[in-house]
């Protein structure tokens, strides 16, 4: 198998986690359209998005959800679902919540940072700031007593692991969440979970500026969906705007 990956993506990261904790032979190839406009990607996802899973017969495999969904059923030990529906469910609830949400909050927090120079950059920031909290407050609740989410490091442990640390980031106080502070240090004594920090912080050391990040070649940056809703929900629709009018966005290529 080929996984078309970025060591940064949370998305990719969450495959690769599970790929590695799952001990399947996989190459990984590191790809961002938007950052390298490399077309194999885009062969392989008309989205041309990571994560995409080549298979060895050269079908392939888009969207994380979706892949580690392939993964369980095609090497099924050890689990990263759980057995009883009910849980199955919290699992899916629990990546979407990460994947939609903290995503979008993230590059809320990140586009203030870029664009430092814009009237609404210190608010987008502490919108996004306040959103985080309330979002690790909620792991707080659902993670309870258990050591992980759902009894057993779980899809849910995955990929909440590549969202959290943006509390790091956005310098927020955890000392009210102790029980996510302990499951975060536990995650991290995973093999497959520590192989993956160690991966993403050597990516972030090589990042100069947020814009090596956030910016492709013609200095677009790559929005979709969530990442749209968010700073229109929360009132910066004319940074948006501006975005948009300066030939600044970019979005995942259209279906051929």
């Amino acid at each position: 198998m080929k996984l078309f990956t970025f060591a940064t993506s949370p998305y990719a990261r969450k495959v690769r986690i599970v790929l590695d904790y799952k001990g399947a032979a996989y190459e990984p190839v590191e790809r961002c359209y938007s950052l390298d406009r490399k077309e194999d990607l885009r062969d392989a996802c008309a989205r041309a998005e990571v994560p995409v899973l080549t298979l060895d017969d050269g079908r392939t495999i888009a969207d994380s959800t979706i892949i580690c969904e392939y993964l369980e059923q095609v090497i099924p030990a050890p689990p990263v679902y759980p057995r009883d529906a009910y849980e199955r469910a919290r699992v899916r609830m629990i990546e979407d919540l990460c994947d939609r949400t903290f995503d979008a909050v993230g590059f809320g927090y990140f586009l203030g940072v870029l664009r430092s120079e814009a009237p609404e950059a210190a608010a987008i920031r502490a919108a996004a700031v306040d959103e985080c909290r309330a979002l690790l407050e909620v792991l707080e609740r659902e993670l309870g007593d258990r050591d992980y989410f759902c009894g057993a490091p779980s899809v849910a442990d995955f990929t909440a692991i590549c969202h959290a640390p943006l509390a790091r980031s956005m310098k927020i106080d955890m000392s009210a969440m102790p029980r996510l502070q302990a499951w975060m240090e536990r995650m991290r004594k995973i093999p497959a979970v520590a192989a993956d920090r160690e991966r993403a912080s050597k990516a972030w050391a090589g990042v100069h500026n947020i814009a090596a990040e956030f910016e492709g070649p013609d200095g677009r940056i790559h929005w979709r969906d969530s990442r749209l809703e968010w700073p229109v929900r929360n009132g910066f629709i004319d940074l948006v705007a501006r975005e948009f009018h300066a030939g600044k966005m970019m979005f995942p290529p259209r279906a051929s």
